[in-house]
């Protein structure tokens, strides 16, 4: 018997302690920010040329850059005389994915031309209002290890409202993990 309290003695106090021990407890909440480094970084501004229109034309017109032969070609013979010495802008940038560019995308693996929609370059050209406009594309060139800019569509919709001169604007491309 004397045994038996001794035991049940140990078997309380060890009870005790694991109560206090359990009741003395906390909890931490553990937070972490994960960053890609995409490190872009630009090599080669965008140059849309030299655009020299008809200034007897009044109405919309609109061009496209063909990527394949590196020429602009015009949609509406009538408002845009020529269209020349275009370059592509360059950049590079570290994406999980880069070759989700290769067929030319106006968003691809992450990376997008930020407002690229019809008004990614809004009265770039001269006018009012939402009257003209350049849509770009983003090529990864795995040779070159590089993404390559270039517009896929410019409208202007008032030819007559075009200012003339150098004109030049900002793009921003962005990274966003797909």
């Amino acid at each position: 018997m004397k045994n038996y309290i001794l035991m049940l003695g140990v078997t309380a106090v060890a009870l005790g302690s694991y109560a206090a021990y359990a009741s003395n407890s906390a909890t931490m909440t553990v937070t972490a920010t994960i960053a890609h480094d995409v490190s872009l970084s630009v090599t080669q501004d965008l140059d849309l040329g030299t655009i020299t229109i008809n200034p007897a034309y009044t109405g919309e017109t609109n061009w496209n850059y063909n990527w394949d032969s590196g020429a602009i070609y015009y949609l509406n013979q009538g408002a845009i005389v020529s269209a020349d010495n275009a370059t592509v802008g360059t950049f590079t940038a570290n994406i999980p994915n880069p070759s989700a560019c290769s067929r030319g995308e106006y968003s691809c693996g992450g990376l997008s031309v930020v407002g690229n929609g019809p008004f990614a370059l809004n009265d770039f050209f001269g006018g009012s209002g939402e009257s003209t406009y350049c849509t770009f594309m983003i090529h990864y060139s795995e040779s070159e290890n590089t993404f390559k800019l270039s517009p896929d569509e410019c409208y202007i919709g008032d030819v007559s409202k075009v200012t003339t001169g150098a004109h030049s604007g900002t793009l921003t491309i962005s990274y966003n993990p797909e």
